[in-house]
């Protein structure tokens, strides 16, 4: 054999052993439960438990059959797991269950299964998977089977999570629930805070994540819920929230705290009002909004600047010079007006 006949043969031979033959895969999934689940395959799956397979049989990692059939969508073969004794609380080596696959998934139906399968109270976890991925119709599932919202202090809530990620129907519906929870008085003084009041692991509430993601569709939808959150502070960055939209120039952001009544001379702790901060961000569209909402453009900072001192731009400074113009002639105006309508005074005769 020639050299190259030889490097041929190896080569071939190498190949053949690194790569399973499809026999071998045949073989395997006909005789591996697990697999068999992962592929849909319940002609199988039925053929191994009927032939005495423990329904809860685990991988290496703690996978089981009902693991991959809830991560995978087969409805059927989840069910027949269930009817056969498959424990639906098995944590894998990610320490997930079924039904933290088949949240995780966005497979209603299989959730559903799950849920009717084991009536046991749901946990603050499943929703807040169910909230991170988007899943209105699990979150909304998972609430009428008693998921709680709250969580202690200090812990994030599902509220949290959708506002981090800008879900703004899921928030929606999170805001509608806890506005119906029943407490006691003694549950109000003593639970967890409501989720739209509470603070998570990194100090921040709900409505502040909004903000600070910049999700305004979910900020609005905070605000039609509660409008007194237009005067929030953000305990992580020490700031008012309504300042952080408008310093990260967010128009539409600062049109919905404006809607909903914002104070537009709040002051934060340099005295300095929301002018001074879009002035200094240079944003022309929000100056012009506040300036729209009777923003004052002679307040002074905690250090005396006035406004026009926190910008170099010459537009800027001739709108707020040419602000300032209109209203003292309006008011002047006005005055001049209410001279004019006075009554005359009585003729004199001497």
């Amino acid at each position: 054999m020639s050299p190259a006949s030889q490097g041929t043969t190896l080569l071939q031979t190498h190949f053949s052993m690194a790569q399973p033959s499809e026999s071998t895969h045949v073989s395997e999934l006909e005789h591996n439960i697990i697999i068999a689940a992962d592929q849909g395959r319940l002609d199988i799956v039925t053929k191994l438990l009927d032939g005495g397979t423990d329904p809860n049989t685990s991988d290496t990692i703690g996978t089981t059959a009902l693991h991959n059939a809830a991560k995978q969508g087969h409805w059927h073969i989840a069910r027949l797991l269930l009817e056969r004794k498959a424990s639906s609380e098995l944590r894998d080596g990610h320490d997930k269950t079924a039904i933290d696959y088949a949240i995780q998934a966005g497979h209603r139906k299989v959730v559903h299964l799950l849920l009717e399968c084991d009536p046991g109270p749901r946990t603050g976890r499943e929703l807040c998977l169910a909230a991170r991925c988007g899943h209105l119709d699990i979150v909304q599932d998972l609430l009428d089977h008693g998921a709680p919202t709250l969580a202690p202090v200090n812990r994030s809530t599902p509220l949290h999570v959708a506002a981090m990620q800008g879900h703004h129907e899921i928030c929606d519906v999170l805001l509608a629930h806890d506005k119906r929870l029943n407490r006691s008085i003694w549950e109000r003084m003593t639970g967890p805070k409501l989720a739209v009041d509470s603070r998570g692991a990194l100090g921040r509430t709900p409505f502040s994540w909004a903000v600070t993601k910049n999700h305004t569709r979910t900020v609005e939808v905070f605000l039609q819920h509660y409008p007194s959150l237009v005067g929030s502070f953000d305990h992580k960055s020490k700031m008012l929230c309504f300042f952080e939209a408008i310093e990260a120039k967010n128009v539409e952001m600062v049109r919905a705290f404006l809607d909903h009544g914002v104070d537009v001379e709040m002051k934060n702790e340099y005295r300095q009002r929301p002018l001074h901060r879009a002035v200094a961000a240079g944003s022309i569209e929000i100056i012009q909004m506040l300036l729209d909402k009777g923003a004052a453009t002679d307040q002074k900072s905690k250090v005396g600047c006035d406004v026009e001192m926190f910008t170099y731009d010459p537009k800027i400074k001739m709108m707020l010079r040419n602000s300032a113009s209109a209203r003292s002639k309006g008011s002047s105006s006005g005055s001049a007006s209410a001279r004019t309508a006075a009554p005359p005074p009585p003729e004199y005769k001497a």
